[in-house]
């Protein structure tokens, strides 16, 4: 996993990448997360930012902590919607829309982009103008 240089935060990437990871089935449910230590040392990262990401994750049901034995995936859930996340995510679609009309990207190419992002799981290489 390679982190951008968008301006987020590397928590925030990180995770995105492991819920990415969740959507494509790389991640299934009752999978064991690497330890913070671990996950840090692999991603070059603080222990803290890694222990911020778990937490987050596991604010958002992505993930479970058993003491002493770690941090899961979770089983995914349709019946638990955050309605203050999906406000969030609309405003986000609503900016990047806002950013594609002003660089001349067409209605058609959005749909192609979104198409292809729910055919892979949001796997983000696989997009092209």
């Amino acid at each position: 996993m390679a982190f951008a240089t968008n301006g987020a935060p590397y928590y925030e990437q990180l995770v995105m990448q492991i819920k990415q990871q969740i959507v494509q089935g790389s991640l299934q449910p009752g999978d064991k997360l690497p330890s913070i230590r671990a996950m840090a040392a692999e991603m070059h990262l603080n222990p803290n930012t890694v222990s911020k990401t778990y937490q987050l994750l596991e604010s958002q049901q992505a993930v479970y902590t058993v003491k002493g034995r770690g941090t899961f995936v979770n089983q995914p859930t349709t019946t638990q919607v955050n309605p203050i996340a999906i406000d969030d995510m609309q405003t986000k679609l609503q900016d990047l829309l806002t950013e594609a009309q002003f660089l001349g990207v067409t209605e058609s190419q959005v749909k192609d982009w979104v198409k292809k992002a729910y055919q892979t799981g949001g796997k983000s290489d696989e997009y092209s103008s």
